[in-house]
Order: C-alpha cells, then sequence, then structure tokens
C-alpha cells in the first residue's frame, strides 16, 4: 500500500483575507469541509488511516489533530521554516524512506479541489503502479481554457498504458505563460496543466535530489544523521535555514530524464485566486456569486463572500469579502495582484497583523 504525503505548510495568500498566514486556506471551508480535510477524505482508501504523511508547520499542527483526530501525530512531520516543496518533499521522504526505502508516495498539496475523486484515485492508482518502475510521476490536467495562472507540461511519447490510462514522456516544463502562449498550449493537445501531484519511490525522489540538488541532498543527510535522536530539532531547525527555497519543479522534474506524466481530466481547480470559485460554484442569474447572504440591485458580475449580509446597489465587476477581522473590495481585474496588497499591508504597522 502506497503512502500520501500531503504539503499543508503553505500560506494561500491569494484567497486573502479568508486565508491569512495564522489561518490559511488548507483550513478554511468553503464547503462542509476544509480543504485539507477533503484532500485526506480523498486519498484515505488508497493509503488508510496509518498510510497519511502530513509535512506543515509547528503551529498548524494541532488544528491538523483537531481535523482529523485518527492521524498519527508520529506521522506529522514539522517543517522549522518554509522553503518552498523541493526541502519540504525531501524532509518527508526522508522520513518514509528510513521505514521503507521502496515504499511509494503519492505527493499532494493540501488546498485543491478535485471533484470526481474516483477518477482521481483510479489514475494515482495506475501511477503508482508506474512509480514501481522507479519513474518520476506527475499528474497533468486537460486544460479546459487558456489558463495563464498554471504553469503547462509538455509531453511526448507513450510509455505505458493500461486500458485507458496511459503514461507519456514528459519533454519539458513551461512557467506560467502570457495569454498568446496560453492560447497555443490550449489548442495543442501535448500540452497539460501542471497539477502538482506526484507519485514516485521515496529511494528515488532522493536520489534525484542527490543528483540535480546536491545543497538539499547535503542538508538532509545531516538531518537524517540526527533522527530518532534528542538533538533532531535543534538540528533540523539550524539545518532548514541554509536549505534553498525552491520548487521540486524547478529542482528537479525539469532536469530529470525519469519524469513521466499521466494526463488527467478529472475537474481540478487549486484555487489560487478569488475568481477561480466562478469554476466551482455556479454564479445566479445575475452573474454574481455570492457565498454568504446578498441582496443586490443593479449589480453585476461580483463575488461576495460574508457571513453577515451584504447589500449592493450600482456595483459591478467587484470582489467583496468580509472575514470577522477585516472586509475587502476590490476590482476583480486586480485578483491575480491580491500578494501586492498583502506585501504593502506588511509594511503597515497598524494593518500588518491582518495578513
Amino acid at each position: 500500500m502506497p503512502i500520501a504525503l500531503i504539503m499543508a505548510g503553505g500560506k494561500g495568500e491569494r484567497l486573502w483575507p479568508l486565508s491569512t498566514s495564522k489561518h490559511p486556506k488548507q483550513f478554511t471551508a468553503l464547503m462542509d469541509k476544509t480543504f485539507f480535510q477533503m484532500t485526506v477524505n480523498r486519498v484515505l482508501p488508497l493509503v488508510g488511516k496509518d498510510g497519511i504523511y502530513v509535512v506543515t508547520q509547528e503551529n498548524f499542527k494541532s488544528e491538523i489533530l483537531k481535523e482529523v483526530p485518527f492521524l498519527l501525530e508520529k506521522n506529522i512531520i514539522i517543517e522549522p521554516v518554509g522553503r518552498n516543496t523541493a526541502p519540504c518533499i525531501g524532509l518527508g521522504a526522508l522520513l518514509i524512506a528510513r521505514k521503507n526505502p521502496d515504499e511509494v508516495m503519492i505527493v499532494i498539496p493540501s488546498d485543491h479541489l478535485i471533484s470526481d475523486e474516483e477518477q482521481f484515485r483510479e489514475i494515482v492508482g495506475f501511477g503508482c503502479e508506474v512509480g514501481l518502475k522507479d519513474y518520476l510521476i506527475t499528474l497533468g490536467i486537460t486544460p479546459t481554457e487558456a489558463h495563464t495562472g498554471y504553469g503547462y507540461i509538455h509531453y511526448g511519447g507513450e510509455k505505458f498504458c493500461k486500458e485507458n490510462k496511459k503514461a507519456y514522456q514528459v519533454l519539458g516544463f513551461i512557467e506560467k505563460p502570457d495569454i498568446e502562449k496560453a492560447n497555443y498550449y490550449f489548442s495543442n493537445p501535448s500540452y497539460l496543466w501542471n497539477s502538482g501531484i506526484f507519485i514516485w519511490k521515496a529511494r528515488i525522489i532522493l536520489e534525484e535530489i542527490a543528483t540535480h540538488m546536491p545543497d538539499l541532498s547535503q542538508g538532509l543527510n545531516t538531518i537524517g544523521h540526527y533522527w530518532g535522536t534528542p538533538e533532531l530539532e535543534s538540528v533540523k531547525s539550524q539545518v532548514f535555514k541554509t536549505l534553498p527555497s525552491i520548487s521540486i519543479d524547478y529542482g528537479v522534474m525539469e532536469k530529470s530524464e525519469r519524469v513521466l506524466v499521466i494526463p488527467a481530466s478529472f475537474q481540478w481547480n487549486d484555487i489560487g485566486s478569488w475568481s477561480a470559485l466562478e469554476k466551482v460554484f455556479t454564479p445566479n442569474k445575475t452573474k454574481n456569486l455570492t457565498l454568504g447572504p446578498y441582496f443586490g440591485l443593479q449589480s453585476y458580475n461580483n463575488i461576495i463572500y460574508s457571513k453577515k449580509p451584504i447589500i449592493t446597489f450600482g456595483v459591478n465587476d467587484l470582489i467583496i469579502v468580509e472575514t470577522d477581522d477585516v472586509v475587502l473590495v476590490m476590482p476583480k481585474s486586480l485578483d491575480q495582484k491580491i500578494k501586492e496588497l498583502i506585501q504593502e499591508l506588511k509594511k503597515s504597522e497598524e494593518f500588518r497583523n491582518l495578513t
């Protein structure tokens, strides 16, 4: 049975102010469960309760155990500081490899929405079979539009096939494109969205990190030397501060020759912006997407999230978000620039605590 490594240490700034550094996106609920709870439920039938591992920050540990009480505390791996996905995944692989270096890992973010979970599990199950052959597997999502907010995967020849599921050789990874390139990728069936979901053996990813990221590998080896000793947390804290902050895509996947992609057509969304909610929820007849009590007059094409009643009169194309601490009002056209707002708020003594 494989292992699921859930990455749950991110900030989710693009959904601010619902998502903050103290209570990030993965622990918020747009539906009846939080993103984290939905992620656990999604992989649970594949790995079982004992097979769920979580990499997170120390200040999120109690929230994780509260939301999913059956999680084993020993399977919660603490990052001393955030260093992007490569160190995060390397740390998880280090622990899993100590138990079984040939254990297949399903690496999955904690804050995505996936609608057809049965299809997800079928594709991931196929990926685990291919992962046993010492490949690095990533899931690529069949694009539904020319999206400029996602990275893309260019793929070529077929390597493995089982029934209607196939794995292909990856030809390259592309960063978030401009609209002209996104239109080209959307029209070309050999390009997929990069989902950030990976499958591989713990031993194989550690070998690839050693090959392509020797500094990270050296740091992980130092931490591994002290695993199970009283000095572990102190050493881990010291070492992690020196590790490169880099994604697994850039650090390993773009350089490795072992990478395959499995196309997936299930509905997937990383909810990377407030506008992304329009792909998940259905706006009303005035094209207003409302999550909470709302009344609007001569108001169109707004996104509104609130627990209190929101009333608008004669406003269009706005995002309005009300939380216990703050109200955000901004045009939808600035949705992808919300990190700029957060950076400015952090400079303010009066408002930095809201981020």
